[in-house]
């Protein structure tokens, strides 16, 4: 048997980061088993149609390195992948099932439907149909039908048989018939419900594993009468516990369920944000937090996945995709940093990162590479070493590192200026030796020197080090710096 799974999501709107945890177990189980991941699309309700969706989420698996190897413009020999093209194909499974007496016709009108709903609503019943059509004899129907009557096609449920269904995560479930409601399998505009379509396209496009959140569940009997009743077998199913807010609550836009172009515009890097998303949920044996996109799917197996809800916690992603950021070549480093100033970040990057020659830049990433968790930090991390630094006499004192008065500070930078001008600047380490050496020399404190000297090539209170600084900046800019600070003092 080969493995294949599926994403089928409405194109009502774009990837939430949600949906891409549930696309990214399916993609690993295809891909651990050597099988096939398929994106289909599910459009059957037609009044919530988003126009670009069906190229947006082809365009997000895309980059995030899901690329499907079977969509709507790639066919693998079960074309076509959008069902409001497959209209011809279901309409003869479901109008046979009338003929089996499996299902009948409904000429309930949606002002009888409504009204139903209401009287019961004010007799505290659950809302269900009343079988109001389901005894019409079939000729009586197909008469009616011919007469140009409006009709559905509803699913005839047993009145009390009790349902076992075995889901790969959570074992032996049971449902009982009689709590469940004779669904539209085909709607009055000739379209197919969910619980209709998906049954057929699912066996018909050897669909062997769906993953889908745990609030599916309740809609597998469904599936189940409806499957039967065609005569067909269903996948396998593994319903994926839910991914929490930090509210302990179902995750929502408030609390982290944005699109997963959000995410990338901040940016997060793709593989991070996977192997982030890929632990909400499952747990290797292995007990690894950092993962390749092939170690996941060489470890992944149904099995490891909880039954209880995951926390998507924006801390912990952040750390995640620091760490990615730790563990990068710089110039593999560079060239993402520049791609992603270019897309997100336009007018910084025209007037002031690409300006500035690979060695600078490279600089100052490799010295941020420990400290940034994301990209869209980078342009307020750096802003006093793309332009020019504030002058900040007042942060030239500071008792702890000996300096007294600002006129300590202007002491100690007229010290170190003659040192700047003369250093060697081809390494850090060159760049240091020697200014330490003439601190100790003096019988001076790094602290009464280096202090004063950070906060002019800076002019801020948190900075990097000042031989970091200078290395960066180099030897004209550091120069020019302290000077207008003793300037400024005149």
């Amino acid at each position: 048997m080969t493995v294949r799974t599926r994403l089928a999501p409405s194109p009502t709107g774009y990837i939430h980061i949600g949906n891409l945890r549930t696309a990214l177990y399916a993609y690993l189980w295809a891909r651990h088993n050597n099988g096939q991941f398929i994106l289909r699309i599910e459009d059957t309700d037609r009044t919530r149609l988003v126009e670009d969706a069906v190229d947006k989420i082809l365009q997000t698996l895309t980059d995030v390195g899901m690329r499907p190897d079977e969509w709507p413009h790639h066919d693998g020999g079960f074309w076509p992948y959008t069902q409001s093209e497959r209209l011809d194909f279901y309409a003869p499974h479901l109008h046979r099932l009338c003929e089996e007496w499996t299902a009948y016709y409904c000429f309930c009108t949606s002002e009888r439907l409504e009204n139903l709903k209401k009287e019961q609503e004010e007799l505290k019943l659950p809302p269900r149909y009343d079988w109001h059509c389901r005894h019409i004899p079939l000729e009586e129907a197909k008469e009616r039908i011919a007469n140009s009557e409006k009709y559905t096609i509803r699913l005839k449920v047993p009145k009390a048989e009790t349902l076992v269904f075995n889901d790969l995560i959570r074992g032996r479930i049971e449902f009982n018939t009689s709590e469940v409601d004779d669904q539209v399998l085909l709607k009055s505009d000739g379209f197919p419900t969910y619980h209709g379509a998906i049954v057929l396209d699912d066996h018909a496009m050897n669909i062997t594993h769906v993953m889908r959140w745990e609030e599916w569940i309740s809609s597998m009997p469904k599936q189940i009468l409806t499957a039967r009743a065609l005569g067909i077998t269903l996948p396998e199913y593994a319903h994926l516990p839910s991914v929490l807010g930090n509210d302990g609550k179902k995750l929502s836009k408030r609390t982290g369920d944005a699109f997963v172009s959000e995410y990338l515009a901040k940016w997060y890097f793709p593989e991070a944000l996977l192997n982030f998303l890929s632990l909400l949920g499952w747990h290797p044996k292995q007990d690894e937090e950092i993962m390749t996109m092939d170690e996941m799917i060489a470890k992944f197996e149904i099995t490891d996945i909880h039954k209880s809800g995951a926390v998507l916690d924006p801390i912990k992603l952040d750390w995640m995709n620091g760490e990615y950021i730790k563990r990068m070549e710089i110039g593999e480093l560079h060239t993402r940093l520049a791609r992603y100033l270019e897309q997100y970040e336009e007018a910084f990057y025209r007037a002031v990162f690409s300006q500035k020659d690979y060695q600078f830049n490279t600089r100052i990433i490799a010295e941020l590479q420990t400290r940034m968790k994301r990209f869209d930090e980078f342009v307020e991390l750096t802003k006093f070493l793309y332009s020019e630094a504030n002058i900040r006499k007042d942060l030239l004192a500071n008792p702890k590192m000996k300096i007294e008065s600002e006129a300590d500070g202007l002491a100690s930078l007229k010290f170190a200026l003659p040192l700047l001008e003369s250093a060697d600047y081809s390494s850090l380490d060159a760049l240091k030796a020697p200014i330490l050496e003439a601190i100790a020399t003096a019988g001076k404190k790094n602290g009464q020197v280096l202090w004063p000297l950070r906060v002019a090539l800076s002019g801020e209170e948190f900075s990097p080090g000042a031989f970091e600084l200078a290395y960066i900046l180099g030897r004209d800019e550091s120069v020019s710096r302290v000077k207008k600070v003793l300037e400024s003092a005149k």
